[in-house]
């Protein structure tokens, strides 16, 4: 026996609904978990606070140094340009692909309607 069209459209809603409610449920539980979490880490800022204030002070300085290292190594490598000659495209497979459509530099073609 098949069922009608409104009962089959009753069933989805009731299983949407359903699912809606176990995820508002589990989103529920997580907004507590990260609630409790919070206030454990508000406890705990006055002990962590001078190991994370050192911690911050040797991540500034090792970006820092990295910096330093980054512009002296761009400093030492020289910079080249690839410059196209009369406007053919610098890309192998894209001179090709002009050559083989008869779009190439320096190529006329008519076309006749």
């Amino acid at each position: 026996m098949k069922p009608n069209g409104g009962e089959v459209y009753r069933v989805a809603f009731d299983s949407a609904n359903s699912e809606l409610n176990d995820i508002l449920g589990a989103f529920e539980d997580l907004r507590a978990r990260k609630d409790r979490i919070e206030k454990v880490v508000m406890a705990l800022k006055p002990l962590l606070g001078a190991e994370e204030a050192a911690a911050a002070a040797a991540a500034v300085q090792s970006a820092s140094d990295a910096a330093n290292e980054a512009s002296q190594t761009f400093e030492e490598v020289p910079t080249y340009q690839a410059q196209g000659s009369n406007g053919a495209s610098a890309d192998p497979f894209a001179r090709r692909l002009d050559s083989a459509l008869g779009h190439g530099a320096g190529r006329k073609f008519s076309r006749q309607f």
